[in-house]
């Protein structure tokens, strides 16, 4: 659906541009759809010496974990561009978490899975699914600590980095782990930001896979940027949720009563690309886009939850001709422009289906604001002043 940058679909450049972005003192972020559709990566090191591996941002998952070698049961292939699997015994400062340590406490708890320990080494592991675990996806193994480096020159080290060294998962991808960014202690995010002067980070996801974006953790430049209320928690889940009070699809607001809106928060998750609502608001969303696609001479065609539409005649579809969605949150709004909206056109057809789908095609009553919908956008996550901002087009 959307264009593959060739420079990172080549896997000796890609190769090449690992190195590249592990040498930089920022955290560049790049997207593979080879790798894994929809996902955006970063670059860390592991251990002494250092592994680079890309790894998924995720802001919906806390644990960060990466494939380990020896894998015990079935680990997923990972794209040689990713980088190497970790093998502990390589590394001159890893060191296995205890069954009865603080850590191992945490992560289990947190987690809350299957997970166990192994006493003859007083090594503990764990065990973590992602979604509503329909679709089968996990990763388990053992709890490690080591060196955490994160670009050069002025690079971000952590000793004692908590990470999960995965030696069992099913996973879709092809990338080394994952990064958790949840708001743990033992997140990837939280480790890190101890190493900074402020509670925050920020990142901005390329809509074009031929630009690079970035990650910063600590304070952020302020200017062109639009906030409204961070809510770190939601019911018994460590997620950044925000408040949506209303839509609006070509600056027509959605026949829905509004008190709908205030029933689930909305959950922010840089590891989902669709956005998510729950069937009230979906479905009022779904009739107006079609209504104002129709107006333009569009054919709709539902398929599942897929909501698509074909232009008239063959022609060529226009971004500036398509409708505009704004999202209404306390304070302000955030206006995405058609090419946050849909996917493709279809090189075939044209055609172009919507990045919005109904809370039963992911996990049934959680609203997700994908990435799909915040690509090009600056977006800060200020934990210390419980603020959620976002800026159009920086990167």
């Amino acid at each position: 659906m959307e264009k593959v940058n060739p420079q990172y679909s080549n896997p000796t450049r890609l190769r090449s541009t690992l190195d590249d972005l592990a040498d930089l003192s920022a955290s560049p972020i790049i997207g593979n759809h080879e790798i894994h559709e929809g996902k955006y990566f970063m670059v860390i090191g592991l251990g002494t010496p250092p592994v680079s591996n890309l790894v998924t941002v995720d802001t919906g998952s806390t644990l960060s974990w990466v494939v380990c070698e020896p894998c015990q049961i079935v680990c997923h292939p990972t794209a040689p561009e990713a980088g190497a699997a970790f093998n502990s015994s390589n590394s001159t400062t890893y060191q296995r978490v205890g069954c009865s340590s603080r850590d191992c406490t945490e992560v289990q708890r947190s987690l809350v899975a299957p997970f166990g320990c192994i006493e003859e080494t007083d090594t503990c592991l764990y065990s973590l699914r992602y979604g509503s675990g329909s679709s089968g996806q996990y990763s388990a193994g053992r709890l490690g600590k080591d060196k955490l480096t994160i670009g050069s020159g002025s690079s971000t080290v952590v000793d004692g980095f908590v990470f999960g060294c995965s030696e069992d998962d099913n996973f879709n991808g092809r990338e080394s782990g994952m990064i958790g960014f949840g708001d743990e202690s033992f997140s990837f995010f939280n480790q890190v930001a101890q190493h900074a002067n402020y509670t925050a980070f920020s990142y901005c996801f390329p809509g074009d896979h031929r630009a690079e974006g970035f990650l910063s953790i600590g304070p952020y430049p302020k200017y062109n940027l639009v906030y409204t209320q961070l809510i770190p928690e939601f019911g018994d889940r460590l997620v950044y949720s925000l408040q949506l009070i209303d839509m609006m699809v070509d600056g027509n607001r959605l026949q829905i009563d509004p008190a709908e809106y205030r029933e689930r928060m909305l959950i922010v998750d840089s590891g989902t690309a669709d956005t998510f609502l729950v069937a009230p608001v979906f479905d009022a969303f779904s009739k107006a886009m079609i209504t104002a696609m129709r107006a333009k001479g569009f054919v709709s065609d539902i398929d599942g939850t897929m909501t698509c539409f074909t232009p008239p005649g063959g022609n060529s579809v226009e971004w500036g001709d398509l409708p505009t969605v704004e999202m209404k949150f306390t304070r302000t709004s955030l206006k995405l422009p058609p090419v946050n909206v849909f996917y493709g056109p279809s090189s075939s057809t044209g055609e172009v289906c919507l990045a919005f789908k109904p809370d039963a095609a992911g996990v049934r009553d959680v609203q997700i604001l994908g990435n799909k919908a915040t690509r090009s956008f600056r977006v800060v996550y200020d934990l210390q002043a419980r603020l959620f901002g976002f800026q159009p087009r920086a990167c």
